[in-house]
């Protein structure tokens, strides 16, 4: 017999495909390839004769020379970082390192990564401190391993990309969720007869009985009357389990700023164990799931009647059909 599928699993993989496709569609670019061509053809003198100033091990430095690899191609050089800092992309792949750990633990090189081609002016001190913290690392990586190639390194670079993208693509995914419900509640509202004018952003819309909803970076969702804030929504739709906490920090940090009497709505993409529990020790915060209010249902129209009907009073009660 075949396994019927809930709505939610049929959400979950549809997810899963989007964010495939869109791998997919990135890593088809080729960066990888790009900035290889990029350090390939650079031609200027590189000094690597101070090894232990870069930071590079004796004993990776005479594996790199005896397989008979240019240096450049494996350890990085803070005049190459300086002349082309989209290069930082390729020497911290195969360090497999992320930006953020990066950041961490020399400077941020988000900036420098930045699409190949724009110029980004680098401190030389930053582009040592960083090239330092490269080949730390990638020196370690070549003395660990047994019988270590430059196509070892090329798979680093790919696999750090990777998953740099796949962290890009949640948060792609979580904006399309915000971009979804805002527009459902505005469609909503406009079916009804509710929405008086709007900007021609559509940022700003004036409600019936001088309610204004806002459509903001943070919080995501913002009603007021007379310029009191009466009530505020977070959209967090990502589904990652292990960014939820993350992202319930956000939200409460959004929340902090709303005044007292403000009531506080969260949809979430998931809602982990420990979320629901300090959910409930905040206490004030009420929580709806993004796969209930996505889609016509019962829980669309609860939502609705939580906002409309309980909230703000613009509207009676609104029939599940």
């Amino acid at each position: 017999m075949p396994v019927q599928m809930g709505a939610n699993d049929m959400t979950r993989i549809h997810d899963a495909c989007y964010r495939s496709q869109l791998l997919s569609q990135r890593i088809r670019q080729r960066t990888d390839i790009a900035l290889r061509e990029l350090i390939d053809a650079y031609t200027k003198k590189l000094d690597f004769m101070l090894l232990q100033d870069l930071m590079i091990s004796a004993k990776a430095w005479s594996h790199v020379a005896h397989s008979g690899i240019q240096a450049h191609k494996v350890f990085a050089h803070p005049d190459l970082l300086v002349c082309h800092p989209e290069t930082s992309a390729y020497y911290r792949g195969i360090a497999l390192l992320s930006q953020k750990r990066v950041s961490e633990l020399a400077c941020p090189v988000t900036s420098w990564e930045r699409g190949m081609g724009k110029k980004v002016r680098v401190p030389g001190d930053k582009a040592k401190e960083v090239a330092r913290l490269y080949n730390t690392v990638i020196s370690s990586i070549i003395e660990g391993a047994t019988g270590w190639t430059l196509e070892n390194g090329y798979r680093n670079v790919i696999a750090t990309m990777a998953i740099g993208l796949d962290g890009s693509m949640r948060n792609i995914i979580g904006k399309d969720a915000e971009a979804i419900v805002k527009a459902r509640i505005r469609n909503w509202l406009e079916s009804q007869g509710l929405v008086v004018s709007s900007n021609e952003q559509e940022t700003t819309f004036n409600l019936v009985q001088d309610y204004t909803m806002y459509y903001k970076p943070e919080p995501d969702i913002e009603f007021q009357k007379n310029g009191i804030p009466i009530a505020t929504i977070e959209i967090k739709g990502g589904r990652d389990p292990a960014g939820a906490l993350e992202r319930f920090g956000a939200m409460t940090k959004s929340f902090e700023n709303t005044p007292p009497g403000c009531t506080n709505i969260l949809i979430a993409g998931v809602i982990t164990d420990e979320m629901r529990k300090r959910l409930q020790n905040i206490g004030v915060v009420k929580v709806f799931q993004l796969d209930d209010i996505d889609t016509d249902g019962p829980k669309w129209s609860e939502f609705l009647n939580e906002v409309f009907h309980h909230i703000l009073r613009i509207t009676g009660e609104v029939k599940h059909s």
